[in-house]
């Protein structure tokens, strides 16, 4: 207990918060290494890194509000990462990217309104190009943030970027990494950090924090050899077999959201969406989602400009798009920029947006995890599940 006291006071959290944070640090960082060291034949070492990171950075003031709030800061990272080494057989088709667990931490700025921010992520860093001795890589990264300060109508008004404390953090990093020494990697860049909930609280503009980076990774024990074999290693139930079909997903996803001057009421959203995506390769799929939508806010938004009565059924909103997904084995990454084709309310334009993490839980039942957006507004972020199947055909 008094270790949990020390730590609090340090980092300026709620005992609740320092607990959350602690409590959703140990699943995911035991899920990121189990199934990789479980299989791994006892001659083999755990391939891991570990690599301390500073960068310098500042707040993009994308709202005339958040202008007071300019300023330039230092972040911390620390990272524990595995670097792949082709036991299964997405590492290889990706070129041996680094899977791992970060931990960020920066003051946002010189102004006491914005307090410090606490991010946890898992990520995959992906070799753009790969040599001996250097390499080009793109670092995805998602998970939990805990901001100290968030918008308060009697302590905090002026601030409102952000209306809760835990949030979302995802990060891109594109980065040059130089190998000098075999237990030694040196590595600079540039990466976006950004915070946001959803709109499941508002406000909700959101914090888009871009830095340089520099950072040194240190290799804890025995690097791995690559595994290069003349067969390819065997499929799993999860991966393309190279056989023609397209991958056919039905799924849901339910959200809640704010309006931001509700005085908090909140709004449900149910959405259902029909995808059918043709395997490019072992790596990406294309194809076309069809989506229907209701969102009990919208109600709200035609009130404020329509007095004619109309049907409930108008707030349905279908839509229609373009669909690209990035598949790793049983987890996949999908990206969608569409159309509505109806419903009542217009106040958003006519065009969305969709990224999303699909994990399928067995052979054909998948879990899913939908950001929605206008543009560069978050709409809503929703949790779901679905069914696929694969529908083969010959030409």
């Amino acid at each position: 207990m008094g270790v949990a006291r020390l730590i609090t006071a340090k980092l300026e959290l709620k005992p609740r918060a320092t607990y959350f944070l602690f409590a959703f640090m140990l699943p995911v960082f035991l899920w990121m290494l189990s199934g990789r060291v479980q299989a791994q034949h006892r001659f083999q070492a755990a391939n891991l890194l570990f690599e301390p990171r500073i960068n310098y950075g500042f707040l993009i003031a994308h709202h005339t509000e958040m202008e007071i709030y300019n300023s330039h800061f230092p972040s911390v990272e620390f990272s524990i990462a595995q670097a792949t080494y082709g036991r299964r057989q997405w590492e290889s088709f990706y070129n041996y990217p680094v899977i791992g667990l970060s931990y960020w931490n920066a003051w946002l700025g010189n102004s006491q309104d914005l307090g410090q921010a606490h991010a946890l992520f898992p990520f995959i860093s992906f070799p753009i190009a790969k040599r001996d001795k250097h390499e080009f890589n793109l670092r995805l990264g998602a998970g939990l943030a805990y901001l100290t300060k968030k918008f308060d109508r009697l302590t905090n008004y002026k601030y409102n970027a952000i209306g809760s404390h835990i949030n979302a953090a995802v990060n891109l990093q594109l980065e040059y990494r130089w190998k000098p020494l075999h237990h030694l990697q040196v590595s600079t860049g540039f990466q976006l950090m950004h915070f946001s909930n959803g709109s499941i609280k508002t406000p909700n503009y959101g914090l888009n924090i871009p830095s340089v980076t520099a950072g040194a990774a240190f290799r804890i024990n025995k690097e791995n050899s690559y595994i290069k074999r003349r067969i390819r290693p065997s499929l799993t139930m999860y991966e393309f077999d190279g056989r023609d079909y397209i991958d056919v997903k039905i799924g849901s996803i339910f959200a809640v959201k704010e309006l931001g001057d509700t005085d908090g009421e909140r709004f449900y959203v149910y959405s259902g969406f029909v995808s059918a995506l043709k395997s490019l390769s072992y790596k990406h799929r294309i194809g076309f989602c069809f989506d229907i939508s209701w969102d009990g806010s919208d109600a709200r938004l035609i009130s404020r400009t329509n007095t004619e009565p109309y049907h409930k059924i108008a707030l349905t909103k279908p839509g229609l798009s373009a669909a690209y997904e990035l598949v790793l084995a049983r987890t996949s990454f999908e990206f969608n920029v569409g159309f509505y084709l109806g419903g009542k309310d217009k106040s958003e334009g006519m065009s969305y947006y969709k990224m999303g993490i699909h994990y399928l839980i067995n052979k054909n039942i998948f879990a899913n995890l939908t950001l929605k957006t206008h543009f560069a507004r978050a709409d809503y972020v929703g949790v779901g599940i679905g069914y696929r199947f694969k529908w083969g055909y010959k030409f």
